[in-house]
């Protein structure tokens, strides 16, 4: 390999590194998948080259009535091994055999094989490379292994861009998209900044990408807290400072959208409906749910039992995704009381219920929705087999539970164990305001979520430059290469 490691590292991998496979500028491969899209074939010809160093060129070919259902092969292919669990990687000095159980899982092994490809000349008509002899048999630990993007007024396209190739060469399954005040809806223009925000043309752009990669896009939109789509220690709402004549769709304050009112109800209902038609076909709709600190304090809401009012909401949307075919994810924080867990998280658990006595609704929600549990303080080693308690909570009241760290590296490996000791759904990475600090990090998170046993090493911050660099040339233009568009503060 031409980096110290492939990332994520494989379950096994054995080298005969006195056997290759040499080829040249162009490399012909056959493939044998039932549904491999336009998108993919696209997406597996783009990577060869960029991890080829621009130097040689993949020519795909569809075959049909091969020996498996989801391979590719090189050359004369080696003879296959038993039936993968994910996916398979062979090659020798005739050729390379790819073979998987699904088209996912053979993207996930093209992004292990591509990282194989080692230079040996790229000198123009004298091009060479080679992939050494391997024996590589890989699959996940967790079968759920997504990644919340949030898309802000300040977000450079090229920012989210760059996020979606590392995630997708990172074998994630799912990646969120949250806009704060910046895709241009149909239903309700105010909603987005002037000058500030996206077409749904340019959103389609990533859309497609991650799609590429063989990864679902879920929307997002906050139904409960966050509703003004901006952070409120800046006070904007993206809403109000547009048309204060929509006042009524929220609580007195705007933080939090009035669950009374049928219009808000139903303006979110056409929100939904157009992130349906732009993120396609998929499984889950994120429904966000945290932080509602203004809850029931209209005239009208204030009426309600906050608990009954909160879960008639949550199943209403619950019935309403099912009729879409997705189930719905919302965060955890206002469906339990910090006294509860007092003293379980160090430093502090993150609960919310005890404000508006919304804990109570945990009884009463539809078991189809699934619990997006965001305990950023908890760093336990899982050791003895002790976990952490709020997400064993929901699994015990009988929710999936995504577990959903930040940026801290203990707090995602502990919550990635966890997640596998609870045999919970999956893990839902957060990078909010962070994104560009999180970049180089992807290696190390990518290892964390993938693979069982985890390296305790963090993967070098140049081999993370190095990747990101192959799969988003730059052409050598300053604002789009590296983690960030600055270097010097102040």
């Amino acid at each position: 390999m031409y980096l110290t490691n492939l990332y994520p590292r494989p379950e096994f991998i054995r080298e005969t590194e006195e056997v290759r496979y040499t080829f040249g500028s162009r490399v012909t491969a056959y493939l044998s998948v039932p549904d491999a899209s336009a998108g993919m074939i696209g997406r597996m010809k783009y990577l060869w080259n960029c991890f080829s160093k621009t130097a040689s060129v993949l020519d795909v070919r569809p075959i049909t009535g091969a020996g498996h259902s989801c391979s590719l092969y090189i050359g004369e292919p080696p003879v296959p091994g038993n039936t993968p669990e994910h996916y398979e990687i062979r090659s020798d000095g005739r050729g390379v055999l790819l073979n998987a159980v699904s088209t996912k899982a053979l993207m996930d092994g093209f992004t292990t094989l591509v990282q194989l490809i080692c230079p040996v000349c790229l000198d123009e008509g004298r091009e060479e490379f080679y992939i050494t002899g391997v024996q590589i048999t890989d699959k996940p630990s967790l079968g759920f292994r997504s990644i919340h993007f949030c898309i802000f007024p300040d977000s450079a396209l090229s920012t989210i861009e760059k996020a979606i190739h590392m995630a997708g060469l990172m074998k994630f399954t799912h990646i969120v998209l949250e806009f704060w005040g910046t895709l241009r809806y149909e239903s309700i223009p105010e909603l987005a900044w002037k000058e500030r925000s996206f077409s749904k043309a340019e959103i389609r752009t990533l859309v497609d990408l991650a799609r590429s990669y063989g990864m679902e896009v879920i929307p997002m939109i906050n139904h409960f807290g966050h509703a003004p789509q901006s952070r409120s220690c800046y006070g904007r709402h993206t809403i109000l400072n547009a048309n204060p004549r929509r006042a009524k769709l929220f609580e007195p304050d705007g933080w939090t959208w009035c669950l009374s009112n049928p219009d808000t109800y139903k303006l979110l209902a056409d929100m939904r409906a157009e992130l349906f038609d732009l993120c396609g076909e998929g499984s889950y709709f994120h429904l966000g749910f945290d932080e509602a600190y203004s809850f029931a304090t209209c005239d009208i809401c204030r009426r309600r039992v906050p608990a009954e009012l909160l879960a008639e909401y949550i199943n209403r949307l619950t019935d309403d995704l099912a009729k879409h075919g997705r189930r719905p994810i919302i965060w955890h924080d206002e469906l339990i009381r910090n006294s509860d867990f007092a003293g379980e998280i160090p430093d502090a658990v993150v609960a919310n219920g005890q404000s508006h006595n919304t804990d109570g609704a945990l009884d009463l929600i539809d078991r189809r929705v699934i619990i997006a549990d965001w305990q950023y303080e908890y760093r336990s080693t899982g050791e003895g087999g002790h976990v952490n308690p709020t997400a064993s909570y929901f699994r015990t009241m009988g929710f999936d539970t995504v577990l959903c760290p930040w940026d801290n590296m203990q707090n995602v490996r502990t919550l990635c164990e966890d997640a596998r000791l609870l045999s919970a759904h999956g893990v839902m990475l957060t990078t909010w305001h962070h994104l560009p600090a999180f970049l180089p990090k992807f290696l190390t998170v990518a290892d964390y979520t993938w693979h069982a046993k985890a390296p305790y090493t963090w993967a070098p911050i140049t081999e993370a430059a190095a990747i990101l660099r192959t799969v988003y040339p730059t052409d050598g233009d300053y604002l789009s290469s590296g983690w960030n568009s600055f270097e010097v503060d102040g």
